[in-house]
């Protein structure tokens, strides 16, 4: 696992708190069940995932991200790994994701 300096700052963490944790010490209680649902059934299945993603920072402040994760593969085509590319989101996207969050569970 690998954390850059810019995750570092945003999420109040320092490297060594982030480095084998879970993905889900970031995960905000408002996000719902069924987007992380989805993003693991995709990635799972061996495709790229992209999505809005409210992270829960150290302190209890939030950040939203665009995220992309993708999964790494052996040579046999078995998945050994993600990678999560996050990115600032479009407000205007972001408002809709925003909205079509709040319809789910």
């Amino acid at each position: 696992m690998q954390a850059n300096q810019a995750f570092i700052d945003i999420s109040g963490y320092t490297r060594d708190e982030l480095i084998g944790q879970p993905q889900n010490i970031l995960r905000h209680p408002d996000m719902p069940k069924a987007a992380f649902k989805d993003m693991w059934s995709t990635i799972q299945s061996g495709k790229s995932w992209n999505g809005y993603v409210k992270n829960l920072c150290k302190d209890g402040e939030y950040y939203w991200v665009y995220a992309t994760v993708v999964p790494s593969f052996d040579k046999d085509g078995n998945i050994t790994a993600f990678t999560s590319i996050r990115r600032m989101p479009s407000e205007e996207k972001l408002k809709d994701a925003i909205a079509l969050y709040a319809t789910l569970d």
